[in-house]
């Protein structure tokens, strides 16, 4: 049998010693390291197959016939805490409980909450992110409920509640092109599969660039966030926002920016506003979710609306009939909700004067 690696073998190929491996694993509070030495520790771990023990889910037993349990990347961001929060109030109507897991977007984290509930007795089950084991998903649905609430692009027979993320971005798209905005950036967390909703965002924007202004650019700025980065950094995604707008400064071209979520855009609003320029008369700035800070007076972000407690609702109720079926497993379902634009005052027409220097 293949022996299963140790903190000793990951200490040995990074070079660190067994103590630095076990601080840097556990996340032990109130110790630091460099950067370059965490990277080392994970990618050691990582490339050995070492995988830490997940606890358990507590006292799941005791409500598992009548609680739905929530996976989520992380309910620091106000995106997922408004969705949980649906899912709560209306659960709360029906004497359901709820149980909340963050899974930071880890391949192995959500593997291992998914094996602990497989055989058990859950009410249902939602995961506000596209999974990374849609096929365990399939067998954990012949059982209990499973919804997703995200966009699919994935092959599996499961009920899902999405938004159509690419008409979202040519809405935003078609409002700075009639702005008179020729050069944009798109500033996003990393574009991947698993982030679908970003990547159909963005794909929105370029073709409606292509159709309706092809003297026009858009220039995409991107941060690679592990899992590792969303449990320590609750500002993440401001933080994305904030750092990226300084690789946008030295285009002169551009005037507008697009987030892909308001976390983001909120960061851009700081950092452009700390640096001198004026929104939007320098910059147009835009986002997508309308989370409930983008109306604020201080804010007022435009925005595409993605009714994101409608689809909280939603997902409880598609788990409630087939609850009334006795779990039966019928064809999927697929909500489709529609979007709008939120016209604010973080956009307005494209400057026609040169900015001034920084």
């Amino acid at each position: 049998m293949k022996k299963k690696p140790t903190l000793d073998d990951i200490a040995a190929l990074a070079g660190v010693s067994k103590t630095a491996v076990s601080m840097i694993l556990n996340e032990k509070k109130g110790v630091t390291f460099l950067e370059e030495t965490i990277e080392k520790v994970h990618e050691a771990a990582k490339e050995l197959g070492y995988a830490k023990k997940t606890p358990r889910l507590q006292k799941l037993s005791v409500f598992n016939k009548n609680t739905i349990l929530v996976l989520a990347p992380t309910i620091s961001s106000p995106f997922f805490t408004t969705i949980v929060q649906s899912i709560e109030q209306e659960a709360d109507k029906h004497g359901i409980h709820v149980i909340i897991q963050n899974t930071f977007r880890d391949k192995e984290r959500e593997l291992k909450y998914l094996e602990q509930i497989k055989d058990s007795n859950l009410y249902g089950l939602i995961l506000t992110m596209l999974p990374h084991h849609p096929k365990l998903l399939e067998e954990i649905n012949e059982s209990i409920p499973v919804v997703i609430i995200n966009e699919r692009s994935f092959h599996a027979d499961l009920d899902t509640v999405e938004v159509d993320n690419y008409s979202a971005g040519i809405l935003l798209a078609e409002h700075l092109i009639s702005l008179g905005h020729k050069h944009i950036a798109y500033l996003t967390t990393a574009l991947s599969t698993l982030n679908i909703a970003r990547v159909r965002r963005l794909e929105g924007i370029n073709d409606t660039f292509r159709k309706l202004c092809p003297e026009g650019t858009v220039t995409v700025k991107s941060k690679r966030v592990r899992p590792v980065d969303e449990i320590r950094n609750i500002n993440l995604e401001h933080d994305t926002g904030y750092e990226l707008v300084h690789e946008v400064l030295p285009h002169k071209e551009i005037t507008g920016i697009v987030a892909s979520t308001d976390m983001i855009a909120y960061g851009v609003l700081d950092a452009l506003e700390e640096n001198g320029f004026s929104i939007p008369e320098d910059f147009s700035v835009c986002g997508f979710d309308n989370l409930f800070p983008s109306k604020f007076h201080g804010i007022s972000l435009t925005t595409v609306e993605h009714y994101i407690l409608n689809k909280g609702q939603e997902a409880v109720e598609i788990i409630r009939s087939r609850q009334l079926k006795n779990r039966e497993k019928i064809s999927s379902t697929s909500v489709l909700y529609q979007h709008k634009l939120i016209i604010r005052n973080s956009t307005g027409p494209a400057r026609k004067f040169q900015l001034k220097e920084m």
